[in-house]
Formats: structure tokens, sequence, C-alpha cells
């Protein structure tokens, strides 16, 4: 079972709370999962889930809520298919969408976060919550961070972004697809607030334990980077310090270095691979780092000029 579905059972035995809990959360599973069902014996309202524990929740809030218990259809999996469950909202199916906020008085879709699901923090966990029983996708904890959420139209992304922000979504975004609207979030820490404000606890900590992990390993690989650029970056400058070195004395001899140029350039024939704080260290007397780069500095100097007309 993949994480989406761990999320969505473990949401589909939070705590069912009070009344105007249970219609928000209704109204998202409703809204998001539901489609308009056009037959002979008028239009009806169908909700198409894949959880078995969300499916029960929603059909006890349904009856509970409408005073009607709807219909329940299990559709097995096959080798293309995975199992879906299809709730059926009882006929006249007008007066309980209008309530949920899912279809307006004169029955057209609402393409909207109803403000009412979201006004409070509790009920917006719960819209949330909602959201993610039926029309969330997440990816696994071990992989690259992603959240996407499905959206009916351009109106309820936009207020599904919006919440998903308030809720700790931060960077959220909308965006229309060939196959409609999405929001998505691919931040993990965002990830992880969000899956713990709608009450998914221990999917929380699992996500977050492995987004840990995932960040630690990679602040780890990115040091050694680091560690294998700086010594690289070192291994080229001691080599072109040697070179250097040993063009100035093919060109003048020991004798006519001064004797602190003389040390220093010793020092580095004699310790390819250390650093310049090293090298000072192993003058006698012991100089600063800064000494021995300012000797190296004019020993290229010299090098320099042994390279003009006249030089040397």
């Amino acid at each position: 079972m993949g994480f989406t579905d761990d999320v969505r059972d473990e949401l589909a035995h939070t705590p069912l709370g009070g009344e105007c809990c249970r219609r928000a959360e209704t109204s998202a599973m409703v809204r998001l999962g539901g489609w308009l069902h056009l037959t002979e014996a008028g239009p009806g309202w169908v909700v198409t889930l894949t959880s078995g524990a969300a499916t029960r929740r929603l059909h006890a809030a349904l009856t509970q809520l409408l005073g009607s218990r709807p219909q329940v259809q299990v559709h097995q999996p096959t080798a293309l298919r995975a199992g879906s469950y299809r709730v059926s909202l009882a006929r006249p199916i007008l007066p309980a969408l209008a309530w949920l906020g899912v279809m307006s008085r004169d029955g057209q879709p609402v393409d909207a976060v109803p403000a009412q699901f979201v006004a409070t923090a509790h009920d917006s966990s719960a819209y949330l919550r909602g959201c993610l029983m039926v029309a969330a996708s997440l990816s696994d904890p071990r992989s690259a961070p992603h959240l996407e959420l499905r959206a009916p139209g351009q109106g309820t992304a936009s207020g599904l972004r919006r919440l998903l922000v308030r809720c700790g979504g931060r960077g959220a975004r909308a965006a229309q697809r060939s196959d409609g609207w999405r929001v998505h979030c691919k931040s993990g820490e965002a990830i992880g607030a969000v899956v713990a404000r709608a009450g998914a606890h221990h999917a929380f900590l699992a996500w977050d334990a492995e987004r840990l992990r995932r960040e630690l390993r990679g602040n780890a690989n990115r040091a050694a980077n680091a560690d294998r650029a700086n010594l690289g970056r070192a291994v080229a400058a001691s080599t072109r310090q040697v070179a250097m070195i040993e063009a100035v004395v093919a060109a003048l001899g020991w004798d006519r270095l001064p004797s602190g140029l003389r040390t220093t350039a010793l020092a580095r024939l004699a310790n390819p691979q250390a650093s310049l704080a090293e090298l000072g260290a192993l003058h006698d007397p012991p100089v600063a780092k800064a000494t021995v780069h300012r000797r190296l500095v004019q020993l290229a100097a010299l090098v320099e000029g042994l390279g003009r007309p006249g030089g040397g």
C-alpha cells in the first residue's frame, strides 16, 4: 500500500468532531471526489473513492447529515485498474448538494471552496481532511516530495491553494493541465505540515523522519563535494606554486633569493600538499598564513618579471 493510501486510511479513522466539521469534511469529499451523473430517472451525484475506510466514513456522514442512506458500489481491481468504491447520493440531490455547498440553488456546480467551511481553524482542518481522502496524491517519503490535489475548476483550485497555504503548505501553486486543474506543493516540510494539520499524525512522523534523513544525506553529500572541490583547488594551486618556484630557482638560483622567500620556497617544495597555515607552522620561527601568501605572491612577481624583456 502506497503512502497516499496510508494517509487516507489514517484520516478515515480520526475523531469525527462536531457537525460543522463533519459537514465541511463531507462537502470536500462530495465536491472533489464526485461528479454529476445524468440518468433517465434524473440527475444523480456519484463520489468515487479508493479507500474502503474513507468510503465507510463518507457513507456514515451522509446518512447522519442528510437522513438518507446512499448506495455504495464496489468495483473490484483488475489488471489495468485499481479497485474503487462509488457512493451514489439518494434523490432528490439538489437540496442536499446545495446544503453541502456543492451546487447552487439553480442546480449549477459551485466552482469554489465554500467560505463557510474554511472560516475557522477546525473547519479548515476538516475540509482539508476531506480533500486528502478523495483528491490527493502524495509521493513516497523516500523520493522527491510532491503533493497534488485534483480540482474540478479554476475557482476551486485557487481556493484549495489558499487553504493549503493557511494550513502550512507554503509555496503551493495551482496550474491547469491537459486533464484538468491541479494544486501542488513540492516542499517536504510544507507537505508534512499539511498532513499533520489534517490529522494524519503517524503518517506525518514517517514523512518527517524520512525527510530529515534525506536532508542529512544531502548535506553530507554537499559537504563531501565541497571538500573535494576545495582539495582540488588546493592541489592545483600547490602545483602552480611548485612550478613557479622551480622556474625562479632555475633562472636566479637559491642564493639570489631573499632569506624569507627562500625559506618559504623550500617549505613549499618539501611539502607540496600542505596548506598555507601548515607551511607557516613549518618556518623557524613560525610565520602567519598571510606572510606565506605574501611571499608566494612575491615569488610569482619574480616569475612574471623573468618573462618580460630584460627580466632576470
